[in-house]
């Protein structure tokens, strides 16, 4: 069985220590519960070591972890980092939701659709479910959870900066929502934009950056994982985190990023197209 990543086994022991701190445990008081030593719980959060999958279910008990979460530790803890479990876009979008929490500088490059955090529902439903041909249930969902990211990433205690490029065709498609819908989904870049750490950008030029990716970067933050790039083609999506490639894709979008125009300044010279 391949040994998990260091990302792999960050976001194990993120799910452990976010759930404890959550539910006001000590270490050493989740250690009593679950017959382990204060070292133990303390190696799992650092990811120095991981717990067996009878033990997952053991701290997802204590802890009140979600099953879905609890099912992933699972599958980590029985098959490791294989290449069918890294490339499955659910767990993938499970982690970026934790480091969205943890990591001081995020970079986001969305060439064709609005990135998620920063979408309405009416977007969701009239641009994402149609150009992804999903069922009601299946958009539903996938709101469900991008409405819990947003929710979670205003409510985030610590200071980070969160840079976002957006591709000026996926501006320009939201001419084909009704007016109204339309307006929100202007009003609420506006609103993203304006937070503290925040700022987003339109590609409106050529660029060399390819389809879409997003770049995590520690910086000083204590609760973050190594450094990695989180790259999707279609239904298949994965995390790098070889430091070379890592530091290509981080250089190559902030070699962009002065290109790109400021929300505002595309927002005012669209102001026909977009009203």
């Amino acid at each position: 069985m391949p040994a998990p990543s260091k990302l792999t086994r960050w976001q194990v022991g993120i799910y452990i220590h976010d759930h404890r701190t959550e539910l006001g445990f000590s270490q050493t008081e989740l250690a009593v519960r679950l017959g382990v030593s204060g070292a133990t719980i303390s190696n799992w959060e650092r990811g120095a070591s991981m717990p067996s999958a009878g033990e997952v279910w053991g701290l997802a008990r204590h802890l009140k972890i979600p099953d879905e979460i609890a099912e992933f530790m699972e599958t980590i803890a029985r098959e490791g980092s294989s290449p069918n479990m890294e490339a499955h876009p659910r767990y993938n979008a499970l982690g970026l939701a934790k480091a969205e929490l943890h990591y001081n500088s995020i970079w986001k490059w969305e060439p064709l659709i609005l990135p998620g955090i920063v979408q309405t529902r009416h977007y969701n439903s009239l641009v994402v479910q149609q150009a992804e041909g999903t069922t009601d249930e299946q958009a539903q969902f996938g709101w469900n959870f991008k409405q819990q990211r947003q929710n979670a990433i205003m409510l985030r205690p610590t200071e980070y900066r969160m840079t976002v490029i957006i591709g000026d065709s996926a501006v320009r498609h939201l001419t084909a929502m009704p007016e109204r819908e339309r307006r929100e989904q202007v009003d609420y870049l506006r609103e993203c934009n304006s937070r503290p750490g925040w700022e987003i950008r339109i590609m409106n030029q050529h660029s060399d950056l390819g389809g879409p990716f997003e770049v995590y970067v520690s910086s000083q933050s204590t609760t973050a994982g190594p450094p990695f790039v989180y790259v999707q083609i279609h239904d298949l999506s994965w995390c790098i985190e070889e430091r070379d490639r890592v530091k290509g894709y981080h250089d190559r979008v902030k070699t962009n990023w002065p290109r790109a125009t400021e929300l505002e300044v595309y927002l005012d010279a669209e102001r026909d197209l977009l009203a």
